[in-house]
């Protein structure tokens, strides 16, 4: 079951799945896996994106507008997430194995009350220091795992590195900063205590990973490859031309969808799986 909230109460935590429009054909994948590996995820569960929006009443979108800078994006979506911290999710980690809600939330209460601003759950180590009693060690700058990916933030921490006008690239390399200065509340899990989140990542450079297309045929789940090909992987110069033609096609489709949306056509709704 979802974990009980008083309306009148903040959330501790919330669940952000970071994207942006030209991503929509990842949406009804990611949360048919989700919601089948997590039906007790705590809703409503936040998808930042530019203009269109995700026709399901678990989901709430965040329509933050033109794709100006990544840190932007997260300013505006941040400021629409009432909870203290976010576990934030990239539309192409889809799960493979179930999440057990009331586990996460020992953790994330137990990692709140020491004071954490950041929690890897992407990876873990027996590098840095241990906190007594606890699973959590101290991202040591000896092993500086910290990088903006699948990770619990406390939201003003995210926000602090989500400066208006700086990319994803400048975000990360701040917080890479603060783990090679030895920052105090940046933590993961020891080696050997079950993951937190196990998923197949999806796409490398615009384009579906083998992995994914294997992963997505044994599941019976079917991509739009019309929308995002899956193109020949190898070195040689029709591979390359083949890639670099459906690159500059759907950088094309961006382009022209961001104007429409941004003149006032309203975008079509993503819809589920099935509808």
């Amino acid at each position: 079951m979802s974990l009980p909230l008083d309306p009148k109460e903040k959330p501790l935590w919330s669940v952000m799945v970071s994207s942006f429009d030209d991503n929509c054909d990842l949406w009804p994948l990611f949360f048919h896996f989700l919601f089948k590996h997590w039906p007790e995820v705590p809703t409503p569960v936040y998808l930042v994106t530019n203009y269109r929006t995700y026709d399901d009443p678990r989901v709430v979108s965040l329509c933050v507008g033109k794709d100006v800078s990544w840190g932007e994006t997260m300013t505006r979506a941040l400021a629409k997430i009432p909870s203290k911290h976010v576990w934030m999710l990239l539309e192409d980690f889809f799960l493979t194995q179930p999440i057990q809600t009331e586990r996460i939330d020992r953790i994330v209460r137990a990692w709140d009350a020491m004071g954490g601003k950041y929690l890897e759950t992407g990876r873990q180590s027996d590098a840095g220091e241990l906190v007594p009693g606890t699973d959590f060690r101290h991202i040591p700058s000896a092993n500086p795992q910290a990088g903006i990916n699948s990770a619990f933030y406390e939201c003003a921490f995210l926000g602090a590195l989500a400066q208006p006008g700086w990319s994803l690239w400048q975000g990360n390399s701040q917080l890479k900063k603060l783990n090679m200065a030895d920052h105090p509340d940046l933590y993961y899990l020891c080696e050997g205590v079950t993951p937190m989140i196990q998923f197949v990542e999806a796409v490398k450079g615009k384009f579906w990973k083998p992995v994914a297309m294997d992963f997505l045929k044994e599941t019976a789940v079917l991509p739009d490859l019309k929308w995002r090909p899956f193109p020949p992987q190898g070195q040689d110069v029709i591979s390359k031309f083949t890639r670099s033609f459906h690159k500059r096609r759907m950088e094309w489709r961006k382009k022209r969808d961001e104007r429409r949306f941004a003149a006032g056509v309203v975008p079509p709704v993503v819809r589920p799986l099935g509808r």
